[in-house]
């Protein structure tokens, strides 16, 4: 169950956002539409009490000013679907209804029709099986003889919804999803260009500028990871620039060491000093060109992993080195290329280095390494 809601509740802020204003939104309608058929429907009980107290008044008043033999007709004229009247010379045994009475009591006590009473009219009443609802009976005195004039009313419900207003409470929630959903897209697209550039920067990739749009509070945070984009830059670029001067300064010393290795007598002393300097030799050349291919501004491709190793493995196998790559499915990754290579042919090179021979497998997009070499004592792995 836990699991269900929360594939019902989206996980980003932009759909979070517009559900949630959405849900506020159907729940104020639905709360506007219960107020407003509330007071429909007072509104329809006050007028239709107000009807048939003055109906009953009216013919009251006829039959108290036509003749007896006319009474009948003047019953059968007022009638309509709905309601009937009669006269009867007993009060109507019936129990009352008071829930009738609430609203219908004070429109029949200001029509004058005091000692009225408001009963309520079983289903299978036999004077009328027709009439379901309430029967109102009002005592009248017609031909100096005391009657009871009575009104079988049915209970009914108010007319059906407007269908004009129902089209316009939809249209209102329709323009209201729309400009949420509008507000919103404007201030979640940037936050995912936001999003999406920190997670290339991460990755070390140059890139310009993000454009400063979309809410004031947006703008700001985006003007903030601009400046931190070039204070990095700049900062990498400074780094850059001391470590390649150092390395090119190094070169004088060691060709001046080099040539005064040369001059030691002793062979296998002068072969130790000309390899140790040979190694700093290649580690400043490195240095250096790490730096000119980091002024390069090499761009980010979509390449294939498989196939970048399958290259590197295939330049080491035509050295005579011994490299085992049992290959892998087209793994697309965006990288940069050359330093990725580079970065996989170092590994390959220090595995054949120091353990004769270099196995190299592909996890998803992660580059395993591994070699029979004697491995970095305990004591100084860095975890």
């Amino acid at each position: 169950m836990h699991r269900f809601r929360m594939r019902l509740w989206p996980r980003g802020l932009a759909g979070q956002l517009i559900v949630g204003m959405i849900a506020v939104l159907l729940i104020t309608q639905c709360m506007v539409i219960g107020v407003a058929m509330q007071e429909r429907l007072e509104r329809f009980e006050r007028d239709r009490g107000n009807f048939l107290a003055r109906r009953l008044a009216l013919v009251s008043d006829l039959l108290k000013t036509t003749p007896p033999a006319l009474h009948g007709h003047v019953l059968r004229v007022a009638s309509a679907p709905g309601f009937r009247f009669r006269l009867r010379r007993q009060q109507p045994g019936l129990p009352p209804a008071p829930i009738f009475e609430n609203w219908l009591a004070p429109h029949l006590r200001a029509q004058g029709l005091n000692g009225s009473l408001v009963l309520t009219l079983p289903a299978d009443d036999k004077d009328d099986r027709r009439a379901h609802g309430d029967l109102v009976a009002v005592p009248v005195k017609v031909a100096n003889q005391d009657v009871w004039l009575t009104l079988t009313a049915r209970r009914r419900s108010p007319p059906p919804w407007p269908r004009y207003a129902m089209t316009s409470l939809v249209l209102a929630a329709a323009g209201s999803i729309f400009v949420i959903v509008l507000l919103v897209r404007r201030v979640s697209r940037p936050l995912a260009h936001l999003t999406a550039s920190a997670e290339r920067l991460g990755r070390g990739e140059t890139m310009p500028p993000l454009d400063e749009q979309g809410p004031q509070d947006i703008r700001t945070t985006i003007a903030a990871f601009n400046r931190m984009q070039e204070r990095q830059q700049r900062f990498i670029q400074d780094r850059t620039r001391m470590v390649a001067a150092v390395s090119h300064d190094l070169r004088s010393p060691i060709t001046a060491l080099r040539l005064r290795a040369e001059m030691v007598e002793q062979d296998d002393l002068r072969d130790r000093m000309i390899a140790s300097l040979d190694e700093m030799q290649q580690m400043v050349e490195a240095i250096l060109a790490f730096a000119r291919e980091d002024a390069a501004k090499e761009t980010t491709e979509s390449i294939n992993l498989s196939a970048l190793i399958s290259e590197v493995v295939a330049s080491r196998e035509e050295l005579g080195h011994q490299v085992r790559w049992s290959g892998a499915l087209a793994t697309t990754y965006p990288c940069r290329p050359s330093s990725l290579k580079r970065a996989v042919g170092n590994l390959l090179d220090n595995a054949i280095r120091y353990g004769g021979s270099a196995e190299i497998s592909l996890d998803g997009t992660d580059i395993i390494v591994r070699d029979q070499g004697p491995g970095i004592p305990e004591d100084r792995l860095e975890y």
